[in-house]
């Protein structure tokens, strides 16, 4: 016979009573710390840095960096503490590049895009609630703006390829996505929920985002989102240049070769099986083994 539950029994975890790491709590705060240090690329962090910005009390986040360290997904340096990438973690990169390479899929479009343009020519793809950089190409204007490396990632929101990503979504999704990306976001000027929730709707009447790509405005970004079929998000295409490059009377023309290649890439990924398209090679700041170089 089954006996009933006492009453003071809770049928779901209780994120508001402090437990030990256990479950799949454990798994999200680990993954989180992973993303942390694999943030930074090659300078690493201090378990005072990685406890405060996951938000987790130091004793947790200890007990989690070795578990991890000891896993091989980080390596801890002995002389400085920093945390950074192990070689658990570039093992598994690697074996899911044998997949798809995207930055070959997209190569021929950036090419494209950066010869039409004379700019610079990003492919984005989404991770959860991260946007990640697969592809660079740059255009022979003199001054080569480098909005994203080549494997770096930054929070949704953050950069005109994350708010055309966002206005391919439906409004639950990018609520969802302010909620969890908050404390991200919050180390970007200007970048709170209401200023994105504006542009947001700005790029769903324009057809494209128009937002900086750095902090002091020196780069301006222009883009449109990848779908699918049925309008869900898969990445996005991007035209980089300092302000003048980007000036509004270079918009209509810059919009319309947005355009031509989001059109292009699109159908070529719609012939990709579906398990592939969100596989992409990037592993020590490279995509398809090709280091972003200005030039």
């Amino acid at each position: 016979m089954t006996r009933p539950a006492p009453k003071d029994s809770k049928t779901k975890p209780d994120d508001s009573e402090p437990r030990s790491p256990g479950g799949s709590q454990t798994v999200d705060r680990a993954l989180a710390l992973v993303q942390l240090v694999a943030a930074q690329a090659g300078q690493g962090l201090r378990l005072s840095e990685l406890a405060a910005a996951s938000g987790l009390d130091r004793a947790t986040t200890y007990r989690l960096l070795v578990s991890l360290t000891n896993r091989g997904f980080l390596d801890q340096d002995s002389v400085s503490k920093r945390y950074r990438l192990g070689l658990e973690f570039f093992a598994l990169a690697a074996t899911a590049s044998n997949q798809i390479d995207l930055g070959a899929v997209a190569r021929d479009v950036l090419q494209l895009l950066a010869e039409q343009s004379g700019d610079t020519a990003m492919f984005c793809v989404r991770s959860g609630q991260s946007l990640f950089c697969v592809d660079v190409e740059f255009g022979d204007f003199p001054v080569k703006a480098v909005p994203m490396d080549i494997g770096s990632h930054r929070p949704l929101g953050a950069g005109s390829a994350s708010l055309a990503i966002l206005s391919a979504m439906q409004d639950y999704e990018v609520e969802a996505v302010l909620k969890r990306s908050a404390a991200r976001l919050a180390e970007f000027p200007n970048q709170d929920p209401d200023t994105i929730r504006r542009a947001v709707a700005e790029c769903r009447a324009r057809g494209h985002a128009l937002a900086p790509e750095d902090p002091a405005g020196r780069i301006m970004g222009l883009s449109v989102a990848i779908t699918s079929r049925t309008g869900r998000p898969l990445g996005a295409l991007t035209l980089a240049g300092i302000p003048e490059r980007l000036a509004p009377e270079r918009i209509v023309e810059l919009s319309g070769i947005l355009s031509g290649g989001e059109a292009t890439l699109t159908d070529t990924m719609l012939r990709m099986p579906s398990g592939e398209r969100h596989s992409a090679r990037w592993m020590n700041g490279t995509a398809g083994g090709r280091k972003a170089k200005a030039g």
